[in-house]
């Protein structure tokens, strides 16, 4: 019997073509790159800064998923914060740079330590953290008097900022944070100078990055000399100094970064006993630790600028030795596993809540004395980042 060719009633159209290309171009990815983008969002955000990384070489969408400005936001939300050491110690430059650290994500060891590579374009030695603020960091050279920097460690990039247009003597006070303008953010460096002789007002100088240059918004009248934390802690939009005399006189100054003015905040009901107090942000609160008799009490701020939400959150008990009455203690975050890391006297310590006294972190690969910040990795490029840019990125 003779066969006969079938022929198709409705012969395929072009588009029907290119579907059952594309169905084949998708059969051909590895299931993990076929996932719906959200189920890879999510999944981005559960694994070690690390992978992270290294992810973002596998192909141009991950890539691209990564340094989107939303998945960053989405990355913030939903990650627990690392931790960036610096070297402090001038023994070992060899040990110079920065160093980020992943206790939560990280699956084993050596995925906790990421020694980030040194950027050409921004000096080693001498230069000291200002603040980190949505991944990105502000520098100061302070052997190249007056030269600051942004960059963002993660990528290598960095972003020369302008030039003082006068000297102003070290020390000063600076800060570095955002603001939204036009739906965009804001960076923005500010530096109030120290009051000269015979004189208790200090000049406030305000940069916006991208922008020409710097800006004098007006003077500050210095109530009393200010704590040891000379780089102001970022949070709801603005920085915050705390500050504290012989007489045990304390003031939290909270500068607006929106306004540009400085305003005064509340205080916790303690009471004094002529402590080193410093500042932080916990859980998303602004937060005030304050030694008392080897202890330091944590105080939160839960709704912001109400003085009634001061909340005593926990008591570090019996942590502070003979050797680290003279400093500090910087508590910087609550671990996954209930642990409380904590900053003193450029080491990192441990503290169990409910028990008495802390322990060294066990961390292998870091540097001998350390200084500590908070911080999450953005996988955003400062190009995309910085509204109006005046200044070509350097890689």
């Amino acid at each position: 019997m003779k066969k006969t060719k079938l022929l198709h009633s409705h012969p395929p159209n072009e588009h029907e073509e290119d579907e059952e290309e594309e169905r084949r171009r998708k059969d051909m990815k590895p299931y993990i790159l076929q996932l719906p983008n959200h189920l890879t969002v999510e999944i981005f955000c559960k694994i070690p800064i690390k992978t992270l990384i290294q992810c973002r070489c596998v192909c141009k969408s991950w890539r691209c998923s990564l340094s989107d400005p939303e998945f960053t936001k989405y990355l913030f939300s939903e990650t627990p914060t690392c931790l960036l050491l610096q070297n402090s110690s001038s023994r070992n430059p060899n040990s110079s740079g920065l160093f980020l650290i992943d206790l939560d994500n990280a699956s084993n060891r050596n995925d906790v330590v990421i020694k980030l590579h040194k950027d050409p374009n921004v000096p080693t030695l001498g230069v000291q953290i200002v603040g980190s603020c949505n991944g990105f960091l502000c520098l100061y050279d302070r052997i190249n008097y007056g030269r600051f920097y942004v960059s963002n460690p993660v990528l290598g990039e960095s972003l020369t900022l302008p030039k003082l247009p006068k000297e102003i003597d070290f020390p000063f006070l600076s800060g570095f944070g955002f603001c939204p303008i036009n739906d965009v953010n804001a960076y923005k460096l500010v530096l109030v100078s120290s009051p000269s002789e015979g004189c208790n007002q200090g000049e406030i100088m305000v940069l916006t990055v991208g922008s020409g240059g710097w800006r004098n918004v007006g003077n500050f009248v210095y109530p009393f000399p200010f704590g040891y934390q000379s780089c102001g802690i970022f949070h709801n939009g603005f920085l915050h100094w705390i500050s504290q005399c012989s007489d045990n006189s304390v003031l939290i100054c909270a500068f607006d970064l929106e306004s540009e003015r400085f305003q005064e905040l509340p205080l916790p009901p303690w009471s004094l006993e002529k402590p080193l107090i410093s500042l932080g942000v916990l859980k998303g609160w602004l937060s005030i630790f304050v030694p008392s008799k080897g202890n330091v009490n944590v105080w939160v701020m839960k709704d912001y600028g109400v003085q009634e939400s001061w909340t005593k959150e926990l008591v570090l008990k019996q942590v502070i030795g003979y050797s680290a009455s003279s400093s500090a203690t910087q508590v910087l975050k609550f671990t996954k596993k209930g642990k409380v890391l904590f900053f003193q006297k450029y080491k990192l310590r441990v503290y169990t809540p409910g028990k008495r006294g802390s322990i060294p972190a066990a961390v292998d690969g870091i540097p001998l004395m350390v200084e500590a910040f908070v911080h999450i990795p953005s996988f955003v490029s400062l190009n995309d980042a910085i509204m109006d840019l005046s200044s070509k990125v350097k890689y």
